[in-house]
């Protein structure tokens, strides 16, 4: 007879989970950074130009920033 686990336990997984990393495919870079302030040039409202359709970068009086449609 074989004991049971005790309970609340997770059976150890031997499987290898990792996912398979392409030979071709280059490392990831960091995203480009460009401050809020370039961007809005003391203005509250940026248009934004993106596959046709216009979309708006917003500040808000708390300091957030919202993009709509």
């Amino acid at each position: 007879m074989q004991a049971e686990p005790p309970p609340n336990t997770v059976p150890e997984c031997t499987a290898d989970v990792r996912e398979p990393v392409a030979a071709n495919v280059a490392p990831e870079t960091p995203p480009r950074v460009i401050h809020s302030t370039a961007l809005l040039a003391g203005r509250s409202q940026l248009a934004i130009l993106h596959n046709e359709t216009v979309y708006f970068l917003r500040q808000t009086r708390f300091g957030k920033l919202i993009l709509t449609k």
